[in-house]
């Protein structure tokens, strides 16, 4: 049993060599540059100074949405709105039933056909807005014995999507945890559902971020998580490509290293606990070159420093965002000071 065990073992080992060294000669392997600026890849950067005038003061900002002419960011589990040119159009908070409580926000989905969001809370509540904070009414999400973690939400084709991860008790001594993706109506039934598994990149050792993001490619939806092994993410990269991976199909189920753009294909990760391991990684399918810059792309619009992390604005990742505040702004916005609210820029993707 043993002796069959390490053959087979040594098979697949040659297989994965194999397939790989094919990937690598067969491919006309593109240079990966080791630095790269902003304009590398950027048709367009716009700024967008963020003005609450005396309401609030916001530092750290996440979860940055856009729906035309209105902006959404949360800070400090507060969600608060904006219009294009970054005037603050209110605060949207959400109470505990009876009481002057805040809730904790988890997450949130913009609607733009019926201009309202959906917010869930850290206790599993929902919460239905329109765009001026008004709250239309309120309910619960469905109560599964197996959800673990209720991750990221978006809105697509008039249907709630989201990453769940679920604990799978059929083995009771050691229960696994697995990821889902769940397909929901605007009132949270269930439509489908369906498991996920991280990609194929041709070698065992993968290893990528927790906290799953929904994208869209060809009006399919798939799921992305940044890779930690951002020394492997060109070679993966070629190898999804060669293998037709990244034909994103109704039922997709794979979780990918990379978001898929009309032109390029990315992945950033920023820690701040570890910004030595922070990279963006961008791979012109157009050009077939490749940038893989740890601590991020150099910002030459603004010259507000490194970019440490990219975030998509859109589902079909060809819009981005980062913001900065304080001392990166002297060049660009010399009168913003450490107290005011920090700069948003809109990264308009080459197409």
């Amino acid at each position: 049993m043993r002796k069959t065990f390490n053959l087979l073992f040594i098979c697949l080992i040659a297989l994965y060599g194999r397939i790989g060294y094919q990937v690598i000669h067969n491919t006309d392997l593109p240079q990966c540059q080791l630095e790269g600026s902003l304009s590398d890849v950027a048709e367009e950067v716009i700024a967008i100074p963020l003005e609450t005038n005396g309401h609030c003061s916001l530092k750290k900002i996440k979860m940055i949405k856009r729906d035309r002419e209105d902006i959404f960011l949360v800070s400090d589990h507060r969600l608060y709105h904006f219009n294009s040119s970054g005037q603050f159009l209110g605060q949207i908070t959400a109470y505990r039933p009876g009481t002057k409580q805040p809730v904790e926000l988890a997450d949130y989905a913009v609607d733009p056909v019926r201009d309202r969001l959906i917010v869930i809370g850290t206790g599993q509540e929902v919460y239905y807005y329109d765009y001026n904070g008004q709250l239309l009414f309120q309910s619960i999400l469905p109560q599964d014995a197996s959800w673990k973690t209720f991750g990221h939400m978006a809105y697509y084709d008039n249907h709630l999507w989201a990453t769940i991860d679920l604990v799978n008790s059929e083995n009771k001594q050691a229960p696994t945890v697995e990821q889902w993706l769940y397909k929901f109506d605007l009132g949270f039934n269930e439509v489908e559902k369906r498991k996920l598994d991280v990609a194929d990149l041709g070698r065992m050792d993968i290893n990528y971020k927790t906290g799953s993001e929904i994208a869209v490619k060809d009006g399919h939806v798939y799921v992305q998580a940044p890779s930690l092994q951002p020394a492997h993410i060109l070679n993966d990269t070629l190898y999804l490509i060669n293998c037709n991976q990244l034909a994103i199909t109704e039922n997709y189920a794979k979780i990918l290293p990379l978001q898929i753009g009309t032109r390029f294909l990315v992945s950033t990760h920023y820690d701040p606990t570890l910004p030595e391991r922070s990279y963006t990684f961008c791979y012109d399918q157009r050009e077939t070159k490749a940038y893989n810059v740890l601590g991020g792309l150099e910002d030459n619009f603004y010259k507000t420093g490194k970019i440490p992390e990219l975030q998509s604005i859109d589902l079909q990742s060809n819009t981005y965002c980062y913001y900065k505040s304080g001392k990166e702004l002297a060049t660009s916005f010399p009168d913003r000071t450490d107290e005011d609210n920090p700069v948003l820029f809109i990264v308009k993707m080459k197409a």
